[in-house]
Order: C-alpha cells, then sequence, then structure tokens
C-alpha cells in the first residue's frame, strides 16, 4: 500500500478518538452540572421535605419508624409541607398527631392528612370547615350493594309514595354529588373491598343536612352512585308512575324500530327501482330489435317491387276439382242362416 493511504487511515483514527473523547467530555460536564443543581451549587438552597417511610393509613399514630427526611431541590415547598420529623412525631400523648387520610409510600406528608398535635383522628377532624356529617340507614340495596365507600361521591335519591301529581308515587334527586365520609363506623379512604353496610355517613352543608333529615322521615332514600371523575351537575325531574311508560329507554327503542323500519323500506324501493330499471331497458332492447325487423322488411319488399317492376306480371288462379272417388275392388256380404252369420268376400272386377 502507499504511503498516503496509510496517511489517510492514521487521520481518520485520531479524528474517531477525538470524537468520542468530546461526546464523553460533553456527558461527564452535563451530568455535574445535574448533580451540581441537585445539591444546591448553583444558587439553589438546599431544602428538605418529610416524606411517609411506608404506608399509613387512617388513624394510625405518626412515628420516627414511619417517616423520612429526603432532599428537596426547590425554593418551594407543597403548602402543608414539613423540613423536620420533629414537628411530626410526637414524643408523648399530648403532641402526638394521626393520619386523616392515607398517605402512600414516598409521598410528602402535609398538614392537611393529619390532625394537630395531642388531636386524635376521629371522624370531626376529617370533616371539612363549614360542613357537617349526617348519617341515614341503608341497605343492601338502597346502598349500591355495599359499593359506596368513604371518598365516594353519590346522589340521593327521595322516593315518596302519594302526594304527587294524582296522589300517585314519584321519586326526586333529593341532593347531588354529596362526598361519603365513613359507612357504619369506617371512615378509612382506602378500603376497596365492598360490603353490605347499614349507615353510611355525608359531609353536606346545613341545608342538605336539613334535606336529609326531613327526606328520611316522609319517604325512602336511596343513593345513586357516581363516577370517581365525575363533576358535571344536572337538572333533575320528578319521575311519577304516569312517566314509566314514556320512559327515555321506550322513546329510544320506538326510534330504533322506526329507524329499521325506514331502513327496511328504503332497501325496498331501491330494490323496486333496480328492477324497474331493469324492465325499462329490455323493453328498450326489444322496441329497438321490433325497429330493426321492421325496417329490413320494409327494405326487402322494396328491393322486390323494384326487381319486378321491369317483368310481365302473372296473375295465378286457384282452381277447385272435385275428383269422385275411386269404385272399391271387392264387397263383403253377410248371409245370416239357422241363427248364424256367414260372410261372403265377391270381387268387383
Amino acid at each position: 500500500m502507499r504511503a498516503s493511504t496509510f496517511l489517510s487511515i492514521a487521520i481518520a483514527i485520531m479524528l474517531a478518538v477525538a470524537a468520542v473523547f468530546g461526546v464523553q467530555t460533553y456527558l461527564d460536564s452535563q451530568r455535574q452540572q445535574i448533580e451540581q443543581a441537585s445539591r444546591g451549587e448553583r444558587g439553589v438552597p438546599l431544602n428538605t421535605i418529610v416524606v411517609a417511610r411506608s404506608q399509613m393509613r387512617f388513624g394510625e399514630r405518626i412515628t420516627a419508624e414511619k417517616l423520612q427526611v429526603i432532599p428537596w431541590a426547590s425554593e418551594t415547598l407543597p403548602d402543608g409541607a414539613f423540613t423536620d420529623t420533629a414537628a411530626i412525631e410526637g414524643a408523648t400523648d399530648e403532641t402526638a398527631r394521626f393520619v386523616l387520610s392515607s398517605i402512600e409510600r414516598g409521598e410528602p406528608v402535609l398538614a392537611s392528612k393529619i390532625t394537630d398535635p395531642g388531636q386524635r383522628a376521629k371522624l370531626s377532624t376529617a370533616i371539612s370547615p363549614g360542613k357537617k356529617a349526617v348519617s341515614i340507614r341503608v341497605n343492601d340495596v338502597l346502598g349500591v350493594a355495599g359499593f359506596v365507600l368513604p371518598g365516594d361521591r353519590v346522589d340521593v335519591l327521595l322516593t315518596r309514595n302519594g302526594g304527587g301529581r294524582g296522589g300517585e308515587a314519584f321519586v326526586d334527586v333529593l341532593l347531588q354529588g354529596v362526598r361519603v365520609v365513613a359507612i357504619d363506623q369506617t371512615a378509612d379512604d382506602t378500603r376497596d373491598q365492598p360490603s353490605v353496610v347499614r349507615t353510611v355517613t355525608f359531609e353536606v352543608t346545613t341545608e342538605e343536612a336539613q334535606k336529609l333529615t326531613l327526606g328520611a322521615t316522609v319517604g325512602t332514600l336511596s343513593l345513586a352512585l357516581l363516577n370517581v371523575v365525575s363533576a358535571d351537575g344536572e337538572v333533575p325531574e320528578r319521575m311519577t308512575l304516569s312517566e314509566l311508560d314514556d320512559s327515555a329507554s321506550a322513546a329510544a327503542l320506538a326510534a330504533e324500530r322506526a329507524a329499521a323500519e325506514e331502513a327496511q323500506r328504503r332497501i325496498e324501493q331501491e330494490r323496486l327501482d333496480a328492477q324497474t330499471a331493469r324492465l325499462a331497458a329490455l323493453e328498450e332492447m326489444i322496441r329497438s330489435m321490433g325497429s330493426d325487423v321492421t325496417d329490413k322488411l320494409a327494405e326487402v319488399e322494396q328491393n322486390l317491387v323494384a326487381a319486378r317492376a321491369g317483368e310481365p306480371q302473372v296473375v295465378e288462379k286457384e282452381v277447385v276439382v272435385e275428383v269422385p272417388p275411386a269404385a272399391p275392388s271387392f264387397v263383403t256380404i253377410g248371409v245370416a242362416r239357422n241363427g248364424q252369420r256367414q260372410e261372403y268376400r265377391v270381387e268387383t272386377k
């Protein structure tokens, strides 16, 4: 090989090594910048935040073993966050704190999810300011078969017998989207196993509490479980017995039946139109063929007339001649003698 070839290969190897070294240097510098940012070496103050070391449920006492302090590379902490476990763990009963809302492992411990120092985890501490807790009695049907759990939102329906139009029974939506804070004596919002309960406790306003209490005395209260992300309110209407036969489902069924009949009628009409079009095309074809045959016959007739124009005409006359029947060559003669008949054949020629 020539010297120029070796020189080209050497230059290529040097450029490749330089490229690898440059990329490695850039990645190292970026890694160092990230580490410096996390350590607060670039003007960002180093904060700490208290998180849950393990999962904590409603009513649990907060201890140091359940907490962990981790770095927080930001100037701003979440509202209610803590930077030191000493302010949370509480060494004595007077300073102990309890969990109000479930806290998952690694989740920041916020003041809104725990009690004040020395305060027990009671249902009253889980009620939002300005709200009240009201309980109603339910069964396996009225309570949505036990699928209503703490933290869910439901609509409360009131059924009354009489008092409506014509004294008939009716159903009203009494409350919409009320939050369930407890079932029976359980307020744990992490409970996920359905169970048939006897009472359901809601978080409501004073007016809503009055409606629930009065509704429970004049009729039957039942629950309708809402979707977990449902936030849109509705404008409910009273449902009576007379309106059951004219329900939306019946109207939808009638609309579907009408649409099916219309589709069938359209298909039949399209089939009839196609048959009519085929018959019209066939008729036009027959008419065209007849016209062609007539033209051909007229043309042949004209040719015959033209061919016979210069020849003498021959008149043909039909004559009918009567021909007498031919005489028979023999006759048969029958002779009866002594009750017996005998026939004799006599030649005539």
